[in-house]
């Protein structure tokens, strides 16, 4: 069953990666794409994965990472249980779908809240993390054929940027569970002491190193039309549209004084407005 758009309704496996009126919805929405459900199964593993990483329990989270690495060499063999993964399987012929096995590692280092010594660990973990999916959604944008090298930066770049981002927006959060993304030689160099930081107790200088963070990011999401041809941009018309969403999310994160207390978000009216204004833009 589909709604309007051709999107997974509500209640399918398949839509919990895409929720009604998440930036993500969005982005799959005004895609173009006929066939949504490859797409929409790339955002349905990666939720999966992220309500693992979320698990309170080390042992339940490790327990379900173990299955989700079977689930994928089932895949890999033809033979997934999950609708998701099942859904993935005509991505086999031009997609590599060992990249999902990049994701269950970066939830590894979630799991173990590994801290980064440097900014080249943080963008090998936002490869694993979300550029490795976006790879695959460019590939299910793409259809039967392979991408090319540009929209595989152009998607690298993309999930990098989006990772960061949500890192950005969720620092609160994750630096009161013991989480840490702000790699510790950027923290050094601008003075902060990393056991220091807390959510309460945020210095001066470390939100500086937020606001510079936010700058850069948000350069990066801006320039990655650029990497795309004319018309490899109305086929990645799903990744553009996400990084004028994922724009707009950055321009609503605020760390004044303190970390944001509250999550930001982009109002509904907004990622209606840009969702659509970028697709009619890359069609």
């Amino acid at each position: 069953m589909h709604e309007v758009g051709g999107l997974p309704a509500a209640g399918h496996p398949l839509a919990q990666g895409i929720p009604p009126g998440s930036l993500r919805h969005f982005a799959v929405l005004y895609s173009g794409l006929d066939d949504t459900a490859p797409l929409a199964a790339v955002y349905a593993f990666e939720q999966e994965i992220a309500d693992t990483v979320r698990t309170s329990s080390h042992e339940i989270a490790h327990t379900r990472l173990q299955w989700w690495r079977a689930e994928v060499d089932r895949l890999l063999h033809d033979e997934p249980l999950h609708p998701a993964t099942r859904a993935l399987i005509p991505l086999r012929a031009a997609g590599d779908l060992t990249l999902l096995h990049e994701a269950l590692v970066a939830a590894d280092i979630d799991v173990a809240r590994i801290t980064f010594n440097n900014s080249s660990e943080l963008e090998a973990y936002c490869f694993r993390s979300s550029g490795s999916l976006q790879t695959l959604a460019a590939h299910a944008c793409a259809g039967s054929r392979d991408i090319s090298e540009g929209e595989r930066t152009f998607a690298r770049a993309l999930g990098a940027a989006v990772r960061q981002t949500e890192m950005l927006r969720d620092m609160r959060l994750d630096v009161s569970q013991g989480r840490l993304h702000v790699p510790l030689e950027q923290l050094e160099r601008a003075g902060v002491d990393p056991f220091a930081v807390c959510a309460d107790t945020a210095s001066a200088a470390f939100l500086l190193e937020l606001h510079a963070w936010r700058d850069e990011l948000r350069k990066r999401l801006l320039a990655l039309p650029g990497l795309l041809t004319k018309p490899e941009r109305a086929t990645q018309r799903q990744g553009l549209v996400l990084a004028a969403l994922y724009v707009k999310l950055l321009d609503r994160i605020r760390h004044d004084g303190e970390l944001a207390r509250t999550r930001a978000e982009v109002p509904d009216w907004t990622r209606l407005w840009t969702a659509w204004r970028t697709a009619l833009r890359h069609r």
